[in-house]
């Protein structure tokens, strides 16, 4: 696997990850959710290296914020049409 390879994986598992932080922090009490959430947490440590899914989380968005490109607000550039 190369960088770009494994830049995709670590933001792809990111996106993951908060997609089921928000649905799990909705609904605590769903096991279905926790469930979820807890193998996104998983899957995102195997990915960083981390042990902790909070830890994994920031490793990654300091991973993508290095690779992507942002604008001097911080946010990701935005296509623009003249």
């Amino acid at each position: 696997m190369d960088a770009s390879q494994v830049g995709e994986e670590i933001e792809g598992q990111l996106k993951r990850y908060r997609w089921w932080e928000r649905r799990f922090l909705a609904a605590p009490t769903d096991a279905r959710v926790r469930a979820r959430f807890e193998l996104a947490v998983e899957a995102l440590c195997a990915a960083t290296g981390e042990r902790c899914g909070r830890e994994a989380a920031s490793t990654a968005e300091r991973h993508v914020r290095a690779v992507r490109p942002t604008g001097g607000d911080g946010r990701r550039p935005t296509k623009r049409t003249v």
